[in-house]
């Protein structure tokens, strides 16, 4: 019994050293430190009763919503868990920058938070020099970015030539070598496909997006049909013109020939029947009074044998009788077409602006076109010593101080442009 009773009595005090034992481990459990030196919020902002590793902290309250790969993040990647106020929304704050400062530091120009392997790429390229159009959306990045396992996605260029020169060299039809075809293909090439090629700017050497040759072609070797050199053309061919028709219908015009570049030369703009430079280089026949009131060169050009010839009469229907009236006075005048474009150059009506070359207005110049024009055929020609009965002894004595002088009427009009003494 007496042992029965010690034993019982054993049990009861390790039972309450036990019970002790399991307090005191608890207590020193909830007396553990905060490893949270600085909060904001209380325990259950955060953390359940459950668990302390279970966080209900709702992000979307904060300037930094979590999205995408960022909500399968640990707190503590992004966090200082001491003080979870230390944080900074830069990128580089948590991720290292692989493009070395180079592309900006604004990562979510390229990237967003559904993986940094994700990106569209034409919508980054429409905010540089280089939108993605046409075929190059299906390129890959690295066939243009070689410097891209570096974390370099910089281009000094956007000139085509730099990824298609290879292309440039290897054509041969066209060969663009010896073509000397310009490396800019967007000139020629759209970025769809490489055909079909057109010289968009072509209508500067030659309109065919515009004019007559509008829509009436389908390609370049329809009239460049030389493919090793793109300097040749035909007109020829392509218009089906019989050479007898030809020049029966261009008989008179100077320095017409069957040839493609002679039609080029009259035609610059392809249009038909035109003399285009005939305002700049006799008379303004596109411009002018002339403008519209003429259908045919041979209005002006009676005889077809030699466009030099002209008359100005037949067309105006000039009486002669009207005329000599009407000029009654007019010095030079002479009822004949050559002496009206001597005085109408530009076959406007009006005074000849003479004062623009020299004056004859007013003082002792006031003189009939003919006692200083003396050749009727050529305005150009003039004379000075004659009107001024000049004796050349005197003149020479006279002027025996004057550098470079001598006896002529150009250089009396070189040092005399307004008649002055």
């Amino acid at each position: 019994m007496k042992q029965q009773k010690h034993f019982l009595m054993s049990s009861k005090k390790l039972t309450a050293l036990g019970m002790m034992l399991l307090f005191g481990l608890v207590n020193q459990s909830y007396a553990q430190e905060n490893p949270h030196k600085q909060k904001d919020l209380n325990c259950d902002g955060c953390h359940v009763s459950g668990s302390w590793q279970r966080i209900r902290f709702n992000h979307d309250k904060t300037k930094f919503p979590l999205r995408h790969r960022h909500r399968e993040v640990d707190c503590q990647s992004c966090h200082n868990i001491e003080d979870f106020r230390e944080i900074s929304a830069n990128c580089f704050s948590c991720h290292e920058d692989v493009h070395q400062a180079k592309m900006s530091g604004d990562c979510e120009k390229c990237h967003s938070f559904q993986g940094w392997e994700i990106f569209n790429v034409e919508e980054i390229h429409s905010n540089t020099r280089f939108p993605m159009m046409g075929r190059h959306t299906l390129v890959d990045c690295e066939s243009c970015h070689q410097t891209q396992q570096q974390g370099d996605f910089a281009m000094l260029t956007t000139d085509c030539i730099t990824c298609h020169q290879q292309e440039y060299l290897a054509v041969e039809n066209p060969n663009h070598v010896s073509n000397s075809f310009s490396t800019q293909c967007q000139d020629c090439h759209e970025m769809n496909d490489w055909q079909p090629a057109f010289l968009a700017n072509h209508d500067p050497f030659f309109p065919i997006f515009s004019g007559e040759h509008d829509g009436v072609w389908s390609d370049c070797t329809e009239c460049h049909s030389n493919q090793a050199t793109f300097t040749d053309f035909t007109c020829l061919i392509c218009h089906e013109h019989r050479q007898s028709k030809m020049d029966e219908e261009h008989q008179g015009i100077s320095g017409y020939a069957y040839e493609s570049t002679a039609c080029l030369s009259c035609h610059p703009d392809g249009s038909k029947g035109d003399f285009v430079d005939h305002d700049n280089l006799f008379f303004p026949i596109f411009s002018g009074t002339h403008q519209g009131s003429w259908q045919e060169c041979l209005e002006c050009h009676t005889n077809p044998a030699d466009r030099k010839q002209f008359t100005c009469l037949d067309c105006h229907e000039h009486r002669q009788t009207e005329m000599d009236a009407t000029h009654a006075g007019i010095p030079g005048y002479l009822y004949a077409s050559t002496q009206c474009f001597f005085c109408h150059p530009n076959g406007e009506k009006g005074e000849f602006g003479h004062e623009a070359y020299f004056p004859i207005a007013k003082g002792p110049h006031d003189l009939s076109c003919i006692e200083c024009h003396v050749d009727v055929t050529n305005a150009k020609v003039f004379e000075c010593i004659l009107c001024h009965e000049h004796n050349q002894t005197k003149m020479d004595e006279k002027h025996k101080e004057v550098q470079d002088y001598f006896f002529q009427s150009t250089a009396c009009y070189d040092c005399h442009p307004n008649g002055k003494s």
